[in-house]
């Protein structure tokens, strides 16, 4: 049996252009169904995948996305939001989003799109990446990662008290 760190070799992981922003609300629609959420509502499947293809296109920039490949099929998806603001806030990159779709299974992907990432981001000159609370990654993935896990609470703020 192979180990996570072998698994996760198996995939190949790259930063998305604008061009491809069709594959990414295509892997977007993908990890909503899967997780059982139909965001059609009444509308066509390809209104999301263009919706989010459009509105990532227009924030590419600020919002740098990466596709997971195995076995040349796309096996997952993240998406990190940067910091637009210098020294406001804790002035780190947040992954946002992160979708395993496919074999070699989640772990591995995971832990592929983790440390690709991880490992831009450094180039880039950022100490660490914070991980959204939407995003929850497996035990494995953090251990592998060395994640360090900080207790946070989380407040939300109504819009109509």
């Amino acid at each position: 049996m192979a180990s996570l760190g072998e698994e996760s070799a198996r995939v190949r992981v790259r930063r998305l252009t604008e061009d491809e922003s069709f594959l990414l609300g295509a892997l977007h629609l993908q990890a909503l169904r899967r997780r059982g959420v139909d965001p059609s509502s009444g509308r066509s499947t390809g209104s999301h995948v263009t919706a989010l293809a459009a509105a990532w296109q227009l924030r590419s920039a600020d919002l740098p996305a990466w596709v997971a490949e195995c076995d040349e099929q796309h096996v997952g998806m993240a998406v990190c939001r940067l910091p637009v603001l210098p020294h406001v806030g804790r002035g780190l990159p947040e992954l946002i989003a992160l979708e395993p779709l496919g074999a070699p299974g989640p772990e591995p992907v995971a832990l592929a799109l983790v440390r690709a990432v991880v490992t831009w981001f450094g180039r880039e000159g950022y100490p660490s990446v914070d991980v959204s609370p939407e995003v929850a990654l497996p035990g494995a993935v953090l251990d592998a990662a060395r994640a360090d896990v900080l207790g946070r609470t989380i407040v939300s703020l109504p819009t109509r008290p």
